[in-house]
């Protein structure tokens, strides 16, 4: 369990605060994360092109751990999080409704820092959450 607290660092300091001095800490400055159709290149790209925005439309979240698995240089994490929606994506409305993601992160090491990040998330499944109750068949 060489890295799991680089990883629960990750979750509770780099996620829940916004903390760009830990993920500076914590990952290597040519950081790759792969994301669903997008591979973020660096440290600065990661934090200018995702934690601003992560961080306006999502507050107030909370991270689970759920499994870890590390095998040499690489983990693999399914994950639980909770977070109140603010608005800003896909035009959708906010009304401070929680919304609930999983997902699985597969993260390889080098030297100590994350290298490369695999994250696969359940956007679909949160924005089924947002989507108005009246498009759900709900008759409101």
């Amino acid at each position: 369990m060489q890295y799991r607290h680089i990883v629960e660092r990750w979750f509770s300091e780099v996620f829940t605060k916004g903390d760009v001095h830990t993920l500076k800490e914590i990952t290597a400055p040519d950081l790759n994360v792969h994301v669903p159709n997008h591979t973020f290149k660096g440290q600065e790209d990661f934090i200018a092109d995702f934690m601003g925005w992560f961080r306006s439309v999502f507050v107030d979240d909370e991270w689970v751990i759920e499994d870890y698995f590390e095998s040499g240089e690489k983990t693999a994490v399914r994950y639980t999080g909770h977070m109140t929606y603010k608005g800003g994506w896909l035009d959708i409305p906010s009304t401070d409704q929680r919304v609930t993601e999983t997902g699985l992160m597969i993260l390889r090491f080098e030297e100590g820092r994350i290298q490369e990040l695999w994250c696969e998330m359940s956007d679909l499944h949160v924005l089924d959450q947002l989507r108005p109750l009246q498009s759900k068949g709900v008759n409101t």
